[in-house]
């Protein structure tokens, strides 16, 4: 198979694009998975953390509802209000009762207006009560009244805990003082260690200030980038954000201040990209295997009938113009089988022709030779066909034969002796083409005609031989490309007539007709002289190694005119 071969072209072509299309097919495949599991990520994220912000609002909702019922006891608010009263021990046993009551609750503690304090806890029970109405719990309960205030975590006795406190009011909404619970953090975090949020995420709870009310990381409440990292949360106005690596989604929980935040990592995408990575890889390098054989199979099948046109070729080109291609395969290529057979036939014809014409040349040849026609002129001509119908080039072959058949027709003229001018310039022109075929690059001519000439009658054959001279003579001498330009110009009363070549010129100057080549250039001199008279002149000009010129003067009546 050769290297540049068809098959070989259109196998590359096709393998090449073959694999740049299952790039792209797996690379859009794997981007395609990526987004999409980002996206089953994100969704599941954003669900997950909206339900459970719902149960965490019941549970918020409780701890108020505790709270609540605590501040407006009857035996709490007449505590608060008198303060004589001495019903302190079945208090503190009632809040004992009621802290059995929840595993969870860690303490719970009264501080009246007055500075008396009730607390569960020992180390409130002796602190300092302005120190108390002074804190965080205490201001805001005041604040809000009737409303509970919910605080953020905070270490309490080696514990996590939350505290939610509200102010006890009389019955003429009289500040009395204000009760405070504290629960154990992990009462929260039994609402959100359910939540699945992939192999690395979380959830944890921020107020609306940005402070952290539960963290499942108790190192994170002694963090400050942290600290400042959910303040840049609860900050920004948008309730999910996509990072390269992480999901975000927060989500705000009614009748409190606080957010429940859902943190979602990409981490799992990695283990699943390298898989997903390897198996794209192998179905894409088992499919480029298997097109690829199938692509050669059917490659060799439909182009076998341009392998079987190529042999025929050569052999024809070995001599054996009997044989034709088998039409086969494809509609084209059936085509171009049947266009190569009627080439084939088309060219025994012309062959035949040819063969014809070299018989009849003979004939021309002895018409020629009387005329002062060189005969060698023939022989090359029809060497030159012969030449180029063995190599097959049919379109030159009948270029140069119909060339050749004008240009005896016109020189033949009827058997008249004189010609117009028109045809006379034809019959130049037809020989300056045949020769050029012959000489190929290294001749090439220009005929220039003004527009006006008067077509006049004149001897036949007087140009050609001018020309044939400064082919001969002239430029196959040289081993440089050779012109020849002739020119035909209208000069009231003459025609001027110039014939110029590039060849080797003549040594010394001017020239006469016996050293431009002999006998030819005499004749035509003489017979142009017999017609024309004595107004008639022929001229020349050349230089050794550049040009030479010949300039004929032929003067115009009307009796010449045709």
């Amino acid at each position: 198979m050769k290297k540049n071969s068809l098959f070989v072209k259109l196998t590359t072509y096709l393998l090449g694009m073959l694999f740049l299309i299952l790039i792209l097919v797996g690379s859009v495949f794997y981007w395609k998975s990526s987004e999409l599991f980002k996206e089953n990520i994100s969704g599941q994220t954003t669900a997950r953390i909206d339900t459970s912000a719902r149960y965490i609002e019941q549970y918020v909702s409780q701890l108020k509802y505790t709270v609540n019922a605590i501040a407006n006891e009857a035996e709490v608010v007449q505590f608060a209000q008198e303060q004589e009263n001495n019903s302190q021990i079945s208090i503190r046993n009632w809040l004992d009762s009621f802290m059995k009551s929840n595993e969870h609750f860690v303490s719970m503690t009264i501080v009246t207006k007055d500075g008396r304090i009730i607390s569960s806890d020992q180390n409130l029970q002796s602190a300092n009560s302005n120190e108390l109405m002074m804190q965080e719990w205490y201001q805001q309960a005041i604040d809000l009244s009737h409303n509970p205030v919910l605080l953020p975590s905070r270490l309490q006795n080696d514990k996590y805990v939350l505290s939610i406190s509200q102010e006890i009011l009389s019955k003429t909404n009289e500040s009395l003082g204000v009760v405070r619970f504290d629960i154990d953090s992990h009462a929260l975090e039994n609402y959100i260690k359910e939540l699945s949020l992939g192999n690395d995420g979380y959830a944890f709870v921020i107020n609306t200030e940005g402070k952290i009310v539960y963290h499942p990381d108790n190192e994170v409440f002694q963090s400050v980038d942290k600290q400042m990292s959910a303040e840049d949360i609860a900050k920004s106005p948008m309730d999910s954000m996509l990072g390269k690596n992480f999901f975000v989604h927060k989500i705000s929980i009614d009748n409190c201040n606080w957010v429940l935040v859902g943190v979602s990592t990409f981490s799992q995408w990695e283990q699943l990209s390298k898989q997903l990575f390897m198996i794209v890889i192998s179905i894409a390098i088992l499919s480029f295997i298997v097109c690829s054989i199938g692509m050669v199979v059917i490659l060799r099948h439909h182009l076998s009938p341009i392998q079987h046109l190529e042999d025929t070729m050569q052999e024809v080109e070995k001599g054996q113009t009997n044989l034709r291609a088998i039409p086969n395969g494809a509609s084209e290529f059936q085509q171009l089988a049947h266009h190569f057979n009627h080439m084939l036939n088309h060219l025994e014809q012309l062959m035949v022709e040819a063969r014809k014409q070299e018989q009849l040349a003979r004939v021309y040849e002895l018409k020629a030779l009387s005329s002062q026609i060189n005969p060698h002129f023939l022989y090359n001509t029809l060497d030159t066909i012969i030449w180029m119908a063995e190599f097959q080039d049919t379109t030159r072959v009948v270029s140069i034969t119909k060339a050749l058949a004008t240009y005896f027709r016109l020189a033949l003229n009827g058997g008249e002796d004189l010609i117009s001018l028109s045809k006379e310039l034809d019959h130049v022109r037809q020989y300056l083409f045949i020769q050029q075929q012959r000489y190929e690059e290294k001749l090439s001519y220009e005929i220039q005609v003004d527009e006006n000439i008067p077509d006049i009658l004149l001897p036949k054959l007087v140009l050609q031989p001018l020309v044939e001279n400064a082919i001969y003579h002239g430029i196959k001498e040289i081993n440089r490309p050779g012109r020849i330009q002739l020119t035909v110009q209208y000069h009231f009363p003459y025609i001027k007539i110039m014939i110029e070549d590039n060849g080797v010129g003549l040594k010394g100057k001017g020239a006469s007709n016996k050293a431009l080549g002999g006998v030819g250039i005499q004749n035509v001199q003489e017979r142009l002289a017999l017609y024309f008279g004595e107004e008639f002149k022929m001229e020349f000009d050349s230089v050794e190694n550049s040009y030479t010129k010949v300039f004929l003067t032929i003067p115009v009546s009307l009796e010449l005119q045709k």
